[in-house]
């Protein structure tokens, strides 16, 4: 029988007919698709001379056309050899649109939210308990990532805390410890995510142990806030140098002192904690000391660390270092930023169903800043004698 020949005027038309029908052109999809399966049959029947080989008929399967799903009939053949190259692409097609769910998960999406976008994008409505099996891979993954092996150098460390609303019999704020590094090619990566009821020094034991499994030797300088007996911890393991946040120092001070007072006092903490300047620590631990007497009358106890050398020196560990890089190591803005990456994730949703769903989204993000924030080397350690 001859085929029917139709001209491209034709064509057009019968396309223009299809495409202002309500869903015709996922009808005109379904049509072509259809009609491309049976000829590829075909053309491998005629090609591939097998004896009593021959069409067998066609099973239905659903795709995923525009907006809406489309019915396709997959030609078949007695022997079972035949596989229609477009099984394939369907193959591809399932596999974006698990990345999608992904992705929407990561950037924290509830599994019903996303029922609705894939819904809506492909006409298909993945149920939660689909959704949750696709995710389910991906909370092994970020576990992989959590557990990785790690160099065995790293000049500098910054470890700080991020606090997010986790249920478990109930909902509260719980802590959650995030380790940075910077590599001796001065390209950072997180190399921890960790949740921890209480800040203990089994805690810091925890952390410490975890990263020296996984293949930590050195450490030069660690970055860290005022967590209790985390700096004796990270000695103990490390044997580095600490130096503790002076922004969170400043702001803890501050946050005691009257609202009068306050200008003033920003103006004396700065000129103490100097940085660029060729300062040196003596002149530090001075001008601490002339601080504190300053404004012992109205503050003796919130300011007394001032007053203590053994506990000033924590803070001024960054004198040690190059004028250049002392802005780079004299707080934890580093893994602040980070830190701020990760609530823009988080922030959509009001409290995470458990912890785990925390980590697989942190650790979602700390390996997207590692694809491409963190690729490229920090400029100011470039001559830093910490990298030699």
């Amino acid at each position: 029988m001859n085929s029917l020949q139709l001209s491209p005027k034709q064509l057009q038309e019968i396309c223009h007919d299809f495409t202002n029908k309500p869903n015709g052109i996922n009808t005109l999809l379904s049509i072509m698709l259809n009609s491309l399966m049976k000829a590829e049959r075909k053309d491998f029947l005629v090609s591939n001379h097998c004896h009593g080989n021959k069409a067998n008929g066609y099973r239905s399967l659903r795709g995923l056309g525009i907006g809406e799903q489309i019915e396709l009939a997959i030609p078949r053949d007695r022997l079972g050899q035949f596989k229609p190259l477009l099984l394939e692409v369907m193959r591809e097609q399932q596999d974006m649109l698990n990345e999608l769910c992904f992705e929407l998960y990561a950037n924290g999406l509830t599994t019903r939210q996303i029922e609705g976008i894939t819904e809506n994008i492909y006409g298909k409505k993945l149920s939660k308990s689909a959704v949750s099996r696709i995710t389910e891979s991906l909370y092994e993954d970020m576990k992989a990532f959590r557990e990785r092996p790690l160099e065995p150098h790293y000049p500098i460390i910054y470890l700080d805390a991020t606090y997010v609303k986790t249920k478990r019999e109930t909902v509260s704020s719980e802590a959650y410890y995030v380790v940075l590094g910077v590599k001796l090619d001065k390209t950072r990566e997180v190399l921890g995510i960790y949740n921890a009821p209480t800040e203990s020094a089994s805690t810091w034991d925890s952390i410490c142990q975890d990263l020296k499994e996984r293949g930590i030797q050195r450490i030069e300088l660690a970055i860290i806030d005022d967590l209790k007996g985390l700096d004796q911890r990270i000695e103990k393991h490390f044997a580095c140098r600490i130096q503790k946040c002076v922004l969170h120092l400043k702001r803890r001070l501050l946050s005691q002192s009257k609202t009068s007072h306050r200008a003033e006092l920003a103006q004396d903490l700065k000129d103490v904690f100097c940085v660029g300047k060729h300062d040196s620590l003596s002149a530090s631990t001075e001008r601490a000391k002339a601080c504190y007497q300053k404004w012992k009358k109205y503050y003796p106890q919130a300011l007394a660390i001032l007053a203590d050398k053994d506990k000033l020196s924590y803070y001024l560990t960054y004198l040690h270092y190059e004028n250049e890089i002392q802005n780079m190591i004299y707080t934890t803005n580093q893994i602040e930023r980070l830190n701020k990456s990760f609530k823009r994730t988080l922030k959509i949703r009001n409290s995470m169903p458990n912890v785990d769903s925390v980590l697989t989204l942190m650790s979602k993000t700390a390996i997207d800043m590692g694809e491409t924030t963190y690729r490229y080397p920090l400029s100011r350690f470039a001559d830093s004698l910490l990298f030699s």
